[in-house]
């Protein structure tokens, strides 16, 4: 129960990686926010599931690409747990799969800056001003190893991703000294994620480990990095997939 005592905010946290983080959170002790956008049924499954692991838990429906609605949903965070010591920014939405001359600038390349880099910056800011009152706190923002490569699949979803690790690095410098750390982690791709039958034989060939990720692979790394076991890590990238796409 290392984060007993710590209040966690997971956006996006209904389903897949954001649950799967929800439920790791909980498990160690923290008491977690789990915000959504639609399925309130889903939220609620979520919610059982940290209580039942050892933690506290409340839903929060909020559009992170609106401002306002970012802080009821950190005042709602603090009012219940009496602060906020981590953020993890997991909202997303669907990018489209198209030839960059059928991208189109606002509907395709805008959306999604707005709720990758912008709901990481409205939680950002509703949410430092508390992590400084507790005396510091952990930041992760989920990226994806797809922005770190040219890929077809990616016009508008990589560019944000990459947006967003260069916000990641600019937080971890200002933020460092008030026990603020910050981090990414990116996940490959994660099961129960369809894919046809010969995509899954490429991705298993270009994976040293040899499969396709489970949600909870990725929340135990992300886990790992607001942990104490983490305090002396900030402004790292953690990929968290099998050996695909290995960097120098």
């Amino acid at each position: 129960m290392e984060l007993e005592g710590k209040a966690a905010i997971v956006t996006g946290a209904s389903r897949r990686i954001g649950a799967a983080i929800a439920v790791g959170l909980g498990a160690r002790g923290a008491a977690v926010v789990i915000n959504y956008l639609k399925g309130e049924d889903e939220a609620e499954k979520v919610a059982a599931r940290v209580e039942a692991a050892g933690g506290r838990a409340l839903i929060h429906a909020a559009d992170v690409r609106d401002r306002s609605a970012v802080k009821g949903m950190v005042d709602e965070a603090v009012s219940a747990f009496g602060g906020v010591d981590i953020l993890i920014n997991n909202a997303r939405t669907p990018h489209p799969v198209r030839p960059i001359l059928e991208i189109d600038w606002e509907k395709d390349m805008l959306s999604q800056m707005q709720i990758h880099l912008g709901g990481a910056f409205h939680c950002c800011q509703e949410a430092i001003p508390h992590m400084k009152r507790r005396g510091g706190g952990a930041i992760v923002n989920m990226l994806s190893i797809s922005f770190r490569r040219g890929n077809y699949r990616s016009h508008s979803y990589g560019p944000a991703k990459a947006a967003l690790r260069s916000f990641t690095m600019s937080l971890a410098a200002e933020l460092g000294e008030f026990g603020i750390r910050v981090n990414s982690a990116s996940p490959a791709t994660t099961a129960p994620e369809r894919v046809d039958d010969a995509r899954r034989e490429r991705l298993l060939a270009q994976t040293p480990l040899g499969r396709i990720a489970e949600p909870e692979d990725v929340a135990d790394a992300v886990v790992y990095l607001c942990s104490d076991a983490a305090r002396y890590v900030t402004g790292v990238d953690l990929q968290v997939s099998g050996g695909r796409d290995m960097t120098f």
